[in-house]
């Protein structure tokens, strides 16, 4: 089953190649590729729809018990209720010794020991039956669900947690998505582009994915961050009084008054939030900073865009004095990188062809997010904080295909492969549309011998979160939990790592804030406030990493092809030949180094 790759190493212009190329690609190759989970699992997708289909005709046929059997519970009840009326007003009327009185209360009374027979001869056995007919579906429904469980079972087996990079890879093969974010990586990103690493206890990682366009370094990762502000905490009471006065005519009068005390206190209070971000390292434009925020050029018409630039392009000829204005007005004011410190380096990078396609980007309304991201450069380092990443789940685990019904299960792989891809293209797209971003080669770089971890402590902290929280923090914490790690030893292809879990114990708590009313006294007035008193906790956990392959050596692959042959019976001239060729190998390794 062969896939569809796009085999060019530059994409040119990442809006039009996606909307008329890699959409339709990738949604091939992922039809295909669950094509083959399926083949590969053999399940009965005929004999599946089949106990689906009976399942909902069960589902149904339950349902419809569920409302029979509640409207014949309110139907009793509503004899019970006319039960009791008729007999208490029948013994009125019999108490009344009137003729005619006493024959209405004695047919009151008549028609209420009819409504109790009814209920106990007639309601009573019907509800009852469909009762056990209710349990009796409940149970066939239970089985016929783990029938369609048990079709399915092969299937779910097969679904991987990274199969989104995956397929991923196999439509963009240039943009290269490693199994792991190890150390090299994080290595090359901060001693050969400079990134500053972001090990503040108060993150946590809880999905990266590193990798490489063209040898140029990037990680994806959604952050989890933590922040101690304050809360205001607010209570009230109701005081009232009375005062006597007299009026106009020399009575004595009395008012009654009332008021509302309110008392505030603040105290602190923790706060997290998600950031998705991608980190991309290039030698292009080395000593290049600016920032960039989002313009919301989507939001816009052409006459609206037309409008905003030419206001702001006043504003800034006004304000920005020492800045080199570019030609393009419009691509000047929606990238709005007007803190850039240096020219020379900021035209290099934004060619006619970048500005270009990085306006399509930002006032595409239909194929991609438009202009939802922040943009930062940090000489050789860029980060870009797309806002559409948030609200899709990228840390997902095997279990979120999993299911019993073969379209539904389908349907939910599709979608979400389409989308995975989506978001993260176009996550890239910035990058993709700066040619030179593309163009450009990184130099060589010499890795060091030694490292502390097989994979870095983003991956660490990413495999702690996937693990989930409630695995790690301490059980007096009522709080999202920040969950740091820490290498304890690494080898034989295992990390050993201390996972410390920080969050907050919480204590309801009350305080009395005391205030003058209007009464002339002083009122204590409760305020509800809750105190965070912060705990962690230390687990340890093994994570074990997949062992690279390693190039052969010239003696590694004698030593293998003789243990491959050495069973075999060989001749003196098939020795001979076979060194022959050895020797003809190893010239060719040193001749292509």
């Amino acid at each position: 089953m062969d896939y569809n790759y796009y085999t060019q190493d530059i994409i040119y212009e990442p809006l039009n190649e996606y909307d008329k190329v890699l959409r339709k690609m990738h949604e091939e190759n992922v039809n295909k590729y669950f094509d083959k989970l399926v083949e590969k699992s053999q399940i009965n997708i005929e004999a599946n729809k089949v106990t689906v289909k009976q399942l909902r005709e069960l589902e149904h046929q339950a349902e419809k018990t569920k409302k029979s059997k509640a409207r014949l519970n309110l139907f009793r009840i509503l004899l019970w209720v006319f039960a009791a009326i008729a007999l208490i007003v029948g013994i009125v009327l019999f108490a009344n010794l009137t003729a005619w009185y006493i024959v209405g209360g004695i047919a009151l009374i008549i028609a209420s020991v009819g409504f109790v027979i009814t209920i106990f001869k007639v309601l009573h056995p019907k509800i009852k039956q469909l009762k056990l007919t209710g349990d009796e579906l409940a149970k066939k429904i239970s089985e016929k669900l783990k029938e369609a469980w048990q079709q399915m079972a092969p299937l779910n087996s097969l679904f991987k947690i990274d199969m989104a990079p995956e397929l991923f890879q196999i439509t963009l093969p240039f943009i290269k998505l490693d199994e792991k974010f190890d150390s090299k990586r994080l290595d090359y990103l901060v001693n050969k582009f400079g990134l500053d690493i972001d090990d503040d206890y108060n993150r946590s990682t809880l999905y990266v994915q590193s990798g490489d366009i063209n040898g140029n370094p990037f990680y994806i990762s959604d952050n989890l961050y933590h922040k101690l502000g304050t809360k205001t905490y607010s209570g009230s009471i109701t005081i009232s009084w009375t005062t006597t006065g007299t009026d106009s005519k020399g009575n004595i009068t009395t008012r009654h008054h009332s008021q509302v005390l309110t008392a505030t206190i603040t105290r602190p209070c923790p706060y997290y939030a998600t950031q998705p971000f991608l980190v991309y390292g290039n030698e292009a434009a080395p000593d290049l900073i600016f920032t960039r925020e989002d313009s919301d050029a989507e939001h816009m018409d052409e006459k609206q865009i037309k409008r905003h630039v030419k206001r702001e392009m006043k504003k800034l000829m006004k304000t920005e004095k020492d800045l080199t204005i570019l030609g393009n007005h419009e691509f000047e004011i929606l990238w709005h990188a007007h803190n850039r410190n240096n020219e020379v380096q900021f035209r290099l990078l934004f060619t006619v062809l970048a500005q270009r396609e990085l306006l399509a980007l930002m006032k595409d309304k239909k194929i991609g997010f438009g202009d939802d991201f922040n943009f930062v450069k940090d000489k050789m380092i860029n980060i870009i904080y797309p806002e559409h990443l948030k609200s899709f789940p990228l840390d997902i685990n095997e279990t979120y295909f999993h299911g019993y019904e073969y379209e539904v299960v389908k349907k939910n792989f599709i979608d979400y492969q389409n989308k995975y891809f989506k978001h993260v293209y176009f996550t890239f797209a910035p990058i993709l549309a700066i040619p030179l971003y593309q163009q450009h080669k990184p130099h060589e770089y010499i890795y060091g011998d030694l490292y502390d971890s097989y994979v870095s402590f983003y991956e660490h902290e990413r495999v702690a979160n996937l693990i989930g929280e409630t695995h790690f923090k301490h059980e007096l914490s009522g709080t999202r939990n920040i969950l740091k790690t820490t290498t304890v030893k690494s080898g034989n292809f295992i990390d050993h790592v201390k996972v410390t879990a920080y969050g907050y114990q919480t204590i309801p708590r009350t305080e009395f804030v005391t205030k003058m009313g209007r009464d002339g006294n002083l009122h204590a007035i409760p305020v509800h406030w809750t105190e965070y008193i912060p705990v962690e906790q230390d687990t340890e956990i093994e994570i074990h990493v997949p062992e690279e392959e390693k190039e052969l050596t010239y003696q590694e692959k004698y030593r293998k092809m003789f243990e491959d042959l050495k069973e075999r019976k060989l001749e003196k001239e098939d020795i001979f030949r076979l060194n022959a060729f050895l020797v003809l190998l190893k010239e060719r390794e040193e001749t292509e180094e």
